[in-house]
């Protein structure tokens, strides 16, 4: 009986498959298929688009990189004092508070440097996206990153003399 009711049940289903006679598109070509082929024109292919990395744009961004430099190397020698007359006093000595302090300004020049070293990278970036190799940009972006490098090392010997 069962076997029944299923074999109904999947005629039932299956002439839902069948649909009407008559209701299907035609095979037969139609028009647009038959006619010639045409060449469509391509436009003429544009100009490299190549960044603008102007010399003055350049010479801009070293100079803000050198002062955030000559600004660091300023407040250096007071911050060397400073932790130097911090070393091994307590955390909660003034003389420790004052150097911590002082390390913050040296971080707050570091930082715009990097920020200027940043806008050359994305320069840089933007360059070689472009498949437009500079090497003016390039040898700013070095230049900057050995003032960085100089920066750090600064930090880290002041963290090392005062006793982190």
């Amino acid at each position: 009986m069962k076997n029944i009711m299923v074999a109904g049940l999947l005629a039932a289903g299956l002439t839902g498959c069948a649909g009407s006679k008559g209701a299907y598109p035609s095979l037969a070509q139609r028009p647009f298929e038959t006619a010639p082929v045409t060449q469509a024109t391509l436009p003429a292919p544009e100009a490299a688009n190549r960044p603008d990395t102007s010399p003055a744009m350049l010479a801009a961004l070293r100079d803000k990189a050198a002062a955030s430099h000559a600004a660091f190397l300023q407040a250096e020698p007071r911050a060397q004092a400073l932790a130097r007359a911090a070393a091994g006093q307590p955390f909660e000595s003034n003389a420790r508070a004052a150097a911590m302090v002082a390390l913050a300004d040296l971080d707050a020049q570091h930082g715009a440097t990097s920020a200027t070293l940043a806008e050359i990278d994305s320069l840089a970036a933007e360059a070689a996206a472009a498949l437009a190799a500079d090497p003016a940009l390039a040898a700013a972006q070095a230049e900057i990153a050995a003032l960085l490098a100089r920066q750090d090392a600064g930090i880290a010997r002041l963290w090392e003399t005062m006793g982190s």
